[in-house]
């Protein structure tokens, strides 16, 4: 954000609810049902001589499957932990915030895109320039601009939040 459009510590909060809302959106299972491509029955289970055999096997050859499986399992750890009941709770209250207060669908549109872009790492320059480029139908959006809707979309909230007298955990 520049100068002209700082935001203060409660609207940056909310910012925080918002993007998190979104990481644990993200993390959540995408689909329900069978698999597009792909096997659908489960995870064959190896025997621990197997694991072992297949262990001493992939060492002779460089490691990489011990390394694919080690990554494998922090990001299946990680998911369950962005996936707790908690979390989920407090996704439903950031996204309600928005449905509930932000009646102008651009600057909805506007707000969640900035905070999926957060959540996920990108610039937001560069999604943007992307954006108007995809779709030239669309109304362009003005990296300026949308930073004011972004920052006035947080007003709104907070002093919505304000208001309902609502309390968010830190």
């Amino acid at each position: 954000m520049t100068k002209s459009t700082a935001m203060t510590e409660a609207q940056a909060e909310i910012l925080e609810r918002l993007i998190e809302a979104m990481e644990t959106d993200i993390a959540l299972p995408v689909r329900v049902g069978p698999k597009a491509f792909g096997s659908s029955m489960p995870d064959y289970i190896h025997t621990p001589a197997e694991n072992f055999a297949r262990e001493r096997e992939d060492i002779s050859e460089g490691g990489n499957w011990k390394k694919e499986m080690e990554k494998a399992e922090r990001k299946r750890t990680e998911r369950r932990a962005k996936c707790t009941r908690e979390r989920i709770k407090r996704m439903d209250e950031a996204f309600d915030w928005i449905r509930r207060f932000i009646f102008d669908e651009e600057a909805r549109q506007v707000l969640l895109a900035y905070v999926e872009v957060k959540a996920r790492g990108w610039d937001w320059s560069r999604y943007i320039s992307n954006r108007n480029r995809r779709n030239p139908q669309k109304t362009a959006w003005v990296k300026r601009t949308v930073q004011r809707w972004i920052v006035r979309s947080l007003q709104i909230i907070e002093q919505h939040v304000r208001q309902t007298a609502t309390l968010w955990a830190a």
